[in-house]
């Protein structure tokens, strides 16, 4: 495999925030390098580290969420794939990323700087919807895409999320979810509302979506029962693109940074 040119990795701790989801305490807080100032999605990597990506380039960066150190960097293709990844994912020891388009890209994990060899898949959802989040799924051999944005209907009205059947150039035609809006949303929230980051618990066997519009976190059962929603603190959170879990009880989120801040890192004790 060919290497990588050499990376600006060093990352700068920021403060702990005082508000976190359900005020948990335990938490810890990192500034991402501008590298990642655009991050754009997580998933896990290890017990104590997860995958970041950014939403430009199909390089992945593992990071360890206690230390907030960048642990390897390795990109897809030479050149470098790009396009505008909106989400990451993990199955059976392998890396998927996402376009917005519905373009899935996967390869094999690979070492610090190391270029990998990758498969490309079109799950179709393209036409539909604007992809806005990638995770493992309910379903064995699957993964679930998050749609933001229809394309071929006048309002954004409902959450939809579809099943990809993992090495398919199409996903199932019913998604997984399809739940109104209202149903978790007053009328004066719902413009406020666009999904940007999913994620499957396996342990509590619920969906989590967040929103960087409106600072949502929202959980609920695959058939759209039991949902739950909350506020994520918009001075902690101001953009949250990526949601994972770790072990079940460790969250962690990734927020957008701008032309005046840091791309962040937090994980929290989850209960």
């Amino acid at each position: 495999m060919k290497r990588l040119g050499a990376l600006t990795i060093g990352l700068m701790a920021l403060p702990l925030a005082s508000a976190a989801p359900g005020d948990q305490q335990d938490s810890v807080r990192h500034g991402l390098p501008a590298i990642l100032a655009e991050v754009s999605g997580l998933a896990p990597a290890t017990s104590d580290s997860v995958f970041a990506h950014n939403d430009e380039h199909a390089i992945v960066f593992e990071i360890a969420v206690q230390s907030g150190r960048i642990r390897r960097a390795f990109a897809l293709g030479d050149p470098t794939i790009e396009g505008d990844f909106e989400g990451i994912a993990t199955h059976d020891g392998r890396i998927y990323l996402i376009t917005s388009d519905g373009l899935i890209y996967s390869a094999p994990p690979g070492k610090h700087r190391e270029r990998v060899s990758f498969e490309t898949f079109d799950t179709g959802v393209g036409p539909k919807c604007e992809i806005e989040g990638l995770s493992r799924s309910p379903h064995a051999g699957e993964l679930l895409l998050l749609c933001k944005r229809f394309r071929d209907r006048e309002t954004d009205d409902r959450l939809e999320i579809y099943r990809w059947k993992i090495g398919t150039d199409h996903a199932l035609d019913e998604p997984l979810l399809s739940v109104p809006i209202a149903r978790f949303l007053e009328k004066g929230e719902r413009s406020r509302f666009g999904p940007s980051g999913l994620e499957w618990d396996p342990k509590k066997q619920r969906l989590m979506v967040v929103s960087a519009r409106g600072n949502w976190l929202i959980t609920m059962r695959p058939d759209g029962s039991q949902i739950r929603r909350q506020k994520l603190n918009a001075k902690g959170h101001p953009k949250t693109e990526g949601i994972t879990l770790l072990g079940g009880n460790r969250l962690v989120l990734a927020d957008e940074g701008s032309t005046t801040r840091q791309g962040r890192l937090a994980a929290y004790r989850w209960r």
